[in-house]
């Protein structure tokens, strides 16, 4: 069941679900805008990344970007990024990210099926922003760009998260 209007507002309210931004209900999910941070990666060499190992320290690409300007995307081009909120999800929920319609209309996604947000994390939520359009896309910071779906769990009695992702105050990536 998704969680939506005066319901999802009073459990924003109850569980302090949302940090850092006062105007994100917006009746049937929770509105997360783009922060400062972002992480390019750019490969230096021919090597190859096996999926479960770490990517290259010299790959990684930590920036801040300028809140006038933001982030230029050029076609084809990915990103990592992270909401500004800080989000804390309630035991007994889930969080289901989507990327806002108008962004995605422009062949931007948020999230690459890593869409789902656990019950019991908290911090700010790492976004696999990729542009799959052949054009120059320009995102600022603080734009709306994602949407936060509750979903009710079946059961509470699932084990709160608690990997290495919690308590993330930028884009998280595994490093070596």
């Amino acid at each position: 069941m998704i969680i939506v209007g005066e319901n999802l507002e009073a459990l924003i309210r109850q569980h302090n679900i949302v940090i850092g931004s006062e105007n994100s209900f917006d009746q049937t999910s929770i509105c997360l805008t783009l922060d400062c941070n972002i992480i390019r990666i750019i490969p230096t060499d021919n090597s190859i990344v096996t999926y479960g190992n770490p990517i290259p320290k010299s790959w990684i690409q930590e920036e801040i970007i300028d809140t006038q300007s933001g982030v230029i995307l050029e076609p084809h081009q990915s990103i990592l990024a992270c909401s500004y909120e800080t989000i804390n999800i309630p035991i007994g929920y889930f969080g289901m990210l989507q990327t806002k319609g108008s962004l995605a209309r422009l062949f931007v996604s948020l999230h690459c099926s890593d869409s789902q947000i656990d019950p019991g994390f908290s911090g700010k939520i790492t976004f696999e922003i990729c542009n799959l359009s052949d054009m120059r896309i320009r995102i600022l910071a603080r734009q709306k760009v994602g949407s936060l779906f509750l979903l009710k769990s079946s059961t509470k009695h699932v084990n709160a998260y608690n990997g290495k992702y919690q308590n993330a105050n930028k884009p998280t990536i595994q490093l070596p």
